[in-house]
């Protein structure tokens, strides 16, 4: 899960982010000149638009990116800390009985952390390829040849 504010929230899956997100990461670094896309930006960040399209900007889409991929690796270390202080949690508990449902539950948080960090390094993953391929400039050229075989249509 990726936070950006305390309102903003959104889920990391295995198979990828949602539409939502990418949606926030436009509206994020947009610059003033796009101004008259921010109500869509917010409708489809917020998820109150009627319909589920999926909205592109090209000419900030790397941008969008890198912010996923900075929040990605921020929430990545997070994860990280608290694994690595987790190792050494005290349990110094009196009960038996309780010393055995804390052992359990730290262990489940343990689990889930590092469930849900390999999701994130996937997407970190996944993130840093995008990108390269459009530093690379081989999508500019394919946005390219679609743009021209457009105008054709």
């Amino acid at each position: 899960m990726i936070s950006f504010l305390r309102s903003e929230c959104y889920p990391i899956q295995i198979t990828g982010w949602p539409l939502e997100l990418m949606a926030y990461a436009y509206l994020v670094v947009s610059p003033p000149s796009m101004r008259g896309q921010f109500q869509e930006m917010a409708a489809a960040a917020s998820n109150k638009t009627t319909s589920k399209k999926d909205i592109k900007y090209p000419e900030i889409e790397e941008e969008a990116l890198q912010f996923i991929l900075d929040s990605c690796e921020s929430s990545i270390s997070k994860y990280s800390k608290f694994l690595q202080e987790s190792g050494s949690m005290d349990l110094d508990v009196t009960s038996p009985k309780q010393l055995n449902r804390r052992v359990f539950l730290k262990q489940l948080a343990v689990d889930l952390c590092t469930s849900e960090r390999r999701i994130l390094f996937r997407a970190q993953y996944i993130l840093r390829r995008r990108l390269r391929d459009i530093r690379s400039g081989e999508l500019r050229a394919l946005r390219l040849f679609d743009n021209f075989r457009k105008l054709f249509k």
